[in-house]
């Protein structure tokens, strides 16, 4: 037995390979088999600078968790993440829980257009209610840049993460499909009574398959009840196990900012801690908050919702002394908020 197993350490990989039929299975590798690359990493980028450069993109073989409070523009965000790894060259395999069919395409294409005069819109009966669509000529276009690059799930089919993970391995090895979007989590079925363990077993498969395929996967998590009505989250603020965002290469929260409660001192630190980070909470209509990542760093980025074409775009940055300035500003009026309310008369 010793003499056999001398015998079969003695060869070489293209050798065992010809004995066993398959490459030969490695318990462990020397450091010496791993090639020193200096090329980067392939990712794809979300459009909005500052976001990339925090997150150094979305790499190949990760998970990105997107959370926010219900209306803050989770599906908005991952509308604009369509149009930006197509505009890349590369196809988008969407799960979608969460919208119609109508509603999903006419987001996306309306998304997709620079020009507001590529848009015309739609009086409801004799109401104030106005609906937005693309004209026909944009729309054939549009036809012809997602048509064959946007792969949407067939909602009609079970939605337990076997067989959904069965269409994305068709996707990926088809198709070659590289970034996965699903919104959301809580729209997969769970059979079994141990959520959170369902939930632990759906994300490690989520996350194998990501790493084995390399593929990004967007994946769009609620978060739990949370009092005194709080908008900014945290990690443990993600409903469900831990090891949804523990399992997570990037945590993303969004704020709508007119669901912060002003003059709350929640609003406050928002406020403050937006304005550090370069933006002035006042000219923004939303906000992301990297709250983990392998990338770069933390923090804030202020964005401007366009609410005819339905998606962001990143707020103007302030440097220098603007930026000096405005969180001076913000301190000293705190500052004198606090001295009026501690006066005793």
């Amino acid at each position: 037995m010793k003499e056999r197993e001398e015998f079969f350490d003695g060869l070489t990989d293209k050798e065992k390979e010809e004995i066993l039929g398959r490459p030969p299975t490695k318990l462990f590798y020397k450091f010496s088999d791993y090639e020193y690359k200096t090329t980067s990493k392939e990712r794809i980028l979300s459009g909005i600078k500052r976001l990339d450069y925090m997150l150094k993109g979305f790499e190949l073989g990760c998970i990105t968790l997107w959370s926010g409070a219900t209306n803050s523009g989770k599906t908005s965000m991952l509308t604009l993440i369509t149009r930006e790894t197509i505009r890349q060259k590369n196809k988008v395999f969407f799960f979608n829980g969460e919208q119609t069919k109508d509603d999903f395409k006419n987001n996306l294409y309306k998304a997709s257009v620079n020009n507001i005069n590529d848009l015309f819109r739609v009086q409801y009966r004799d109401t104030d209610i106005v609906d937005w669509y693309v004209k026909d000529e944009k729309r054939k276009e549009l036809d012809k840049i997602y048509g064959e690059n946007l792969i949407v799930y067939n909602n009609d089919m079970p939605r337990d993460i076997d067989t959904l993970l069965g269409a994305m391995e068709q996707a990926n090895s088809k198709l070659g499909i590289k970034c996965f979007i699903l919104d959301n989590f809580m729209q997969i079925d769970i059979d079994n009574d141990n959520i959170y363990q369902e939930q632990t077993r759906i994300m490690e498969k989520l996350r194998t398959f990501a790493v084995n395929n390399e593929v990004h996967i967007h994946l769009v998590a609620h978060p739990r009840k949370i009092e005194n009505f709080q908008v900014r989250l945290t990690l443990y603020d993600v409903a469900g196990t831990m090891n949804i965002p523990n399992k997570a290469y990037n945590v993303i929260s969004i704020i709508r900012k007119s669901s912060i409660l002003q003059n709350s001192n929640e609003y406050k630190k928002i406020r403050l801690d937006l304005a550090k980070d370069g933006y002035d909470l006042d000219r923004c209509d939303g906000i992301l908050e990297v709250l983990k990542t392998k990338g770069n760093e933390l923090g804030l980025i202020g964005l401007v919702f366009d609410t005819e074409r339905r998606t962001y775009k990143l707020a103007d940055t302030l440097v220098g002394e603007k930026k000096d300035l405005l969180i001076k500003c913000i301190e000293l009026e705190y500052e004198n908020k606090s001295s009026k309310n501690n006066m005793p008369f």
